[in-house]
């Protein structure tokens, strides 16, 4: 292991000081190994030799010795009043672990046979993205505008933040987060969502993905059937798989979920997960009648109900229903929600709203996995959404995703002669466009590509084998010009 300083690399040998071999050939046979492996790579500065004989507790004279044989062999160089560095060498080439030919495995793959990915891991692998180019340009889903984002109210509020940085701070933070952005979300939700949660109901995570995995470690036993959204999230799919649950696809349509459906055809689940305020990624909304089904089926049976809220602040003047939870009176549904689609993608803060009864399972719980999300970036939220900068940002969000869905709209209409249904127009970031069962939207996706626009296929999105073709078109991060001129003329 290296790391790098102001004074060179520093570099770890091994010496044996009772061993007959002369200490400058076993720290030379180190660095050497180090440089052919590449863990040393080629341009890094190696410290002075004082440093070095510091570091090793060894005489200078035995450095000195040890760069000599190694300049010899062409492995470091010295420049004239800069120092010693790693010369550019080629990299020694590792033994194979993959199956030798004609079946015959190699002894080792024979001695070891679980040598490899286990069952999960390999679950996990197999749900994972297509190998499809994600760049920030237009017509690429759930990115927000991260231009119209307020970066100098967020630097003068992280140099405010960072003059606190004081022990007690540092050594405050609980499993469950920081208190003061605790509150400052239960606050909001209370206010937006209609829920009557307080600070102790709330636990920061690092996002969606964390908050499925806790909330599935936590409640969930391997075999465990889940109702999820067919088509839905491939995240939760992958981390109910990762964690030996039996996941049921139960269809959805424009006006969510299908209970219905799931009653009459799939077993009574341990656990439904879905996006009751707008489905992923079809766009629906959770209908009366089938958010009072769910709840029913909870009460009943003692189902959880893990309540995805991930953008629910950008409602197009609609009049967005409250949470499911807010409607829960059993305690049985968990709210979780994320920063990544109001704030920036790259800002990983999530949180999930505990009933209040599991709220204190969910912290010890949350210890085990990394005690908790990074402090700076909660101490800057905090500040941000205490001072009413939140709630400004999501004012001037909603009128720009508003009028850049209407571009959108637009050009559908005029180009394609398609007009979304109004319930998808709600809310969201994103427009679904349909395609004939018979075309292949993943190579119409890299046909996009190719013309340097970027969507992402509907069909990955589905789990069973009979798949919906459609292009998913972003629009938040975008602005009307810019959709205006990305192509779409292969979808005509």
């Amino acid at each position: 292991m290296t790391k790098t300083g102001a004074a060179g690399a520093l570099v770890s040998v091994e010496i044996d000081r009772s061993s007959d071999v002369p200490i400058h050939i076993q720290i030379a046979g180190s660095i050497r190994t180090a440089i052919q492996s590449r863990r040393l790579q080629p341009g890094i500065r190696l410290a002075s030799t004082r440093a070095l004989a510091r570091d090793w507790n060894v005489s200078r004279n035995t450095v000195l010795h040890v760069f000599e044989n190694l300049m010899s062999e062409g492995l470091v160089q010295s420049r004239v009043g800069s120092g010693t560095y790693v010369a550019s060498v080629p990299t020694e080439r590792r033994p194979s672990t993959k199956k030798h030919q004609n079946g015959d495995r190699g002894e080792t793959e024979t001695k070891y046979p679980f040598k490899g990915l286990s069952r999960r891991g390999r679950s996990l692998v197999a749900q994972s993205q297509l190998g499809l180019s994600e760049k920030p340009v237009a017509f690429m889903p759930d990115v927000p505008d991260i231009r119209a984002f307020p970066m100098r109210s967020w630097l003068r509020l992280m140099n405010e933040v960072s003059g606190r940085l004081k022990g007690d701070i540092l050594i405050s933070i609980t499993n469950t987060g920081y208190d003061p952005l605790r509150e400052a979300i239960a606050n909001h939700l209370n206010l937006t969502r209609g829920l009557s949660c307080t600070k102790d109901d709330i636990i920061i995570t690092t996002g969606t993905q964390q908050s499925v995995d806790l909330v599935t470690r936590l409640l969930l036993e391997r075999g465990d059937p889940v109702w999820v959204e067919e088509p839905g999230y491939m995240g939760t799919r992958a981390t109910l798989l990762a964690n030996g649950c039996a996941p049921y696809p139960i269809p959805a349509d424009t006006d969510g979920m299908n209970v219905e459906d799931g009653i009459a055809n799939a077993p009574v689940p341990r656990m439904v997960v879905i996006s009751p305020s707008r489905h992923y990624p079809l766009g629906g909304r959770l209908s009366a009648e089938r958010r009072q089904a769910l709840l029913e089926l909870s009460k009943q049976s003692g189902t959880w109900i893990l309540e995805d809220d991930y953008d629910s602040d950008f409602d197009y003047g609609s009049g967005s229903p409250s949470a499911l939870q807010a409607d829960d009176t059993e305690g049985r549904v968990i709210l979780i929600g994320t920063f990544s689609k109001t704030l920036l993608p790259s800002f990983r803060l999530g949180y999930i709203v505990s009933p209040p009864d599991l709220a204190h399972d969910f912290a010890h719980a949350r210890s085990v996995m990394d005690r908790h999300a990074p402090i700076f970036e909660q101490l800057v939220l905090s500040e941000f959404m205490h001072r009413g900068l939140y709630a400004t940002h999501l004012r001037t969000m909603r009128s720009l995703y508003c009028e850049r869905q209407a571009a959108l709209v637009d050009r559908l209409d005029k180009e394609l002669g398609y007009i979304p249904n109004p319930s998808e127009l709600a809310s969201g970031m994103h427009i679904v466009l349909p395609l004939s069962d018979d075309v292949d939207d993943r190579e119409t996706v890299r046909r996009l590509q190719a013309d340097g626009t970027v969507a992402r296929p509907l069909s990955i999105y589905y789990a069973n084998k009979k798949r919906r073709s459609g292009i998913i078109l972003g629009f938040a991060g975008y602005t009307p010009e810019e959709i205006n001129l990305s192509r779409l003329d292969v979808l005509r």
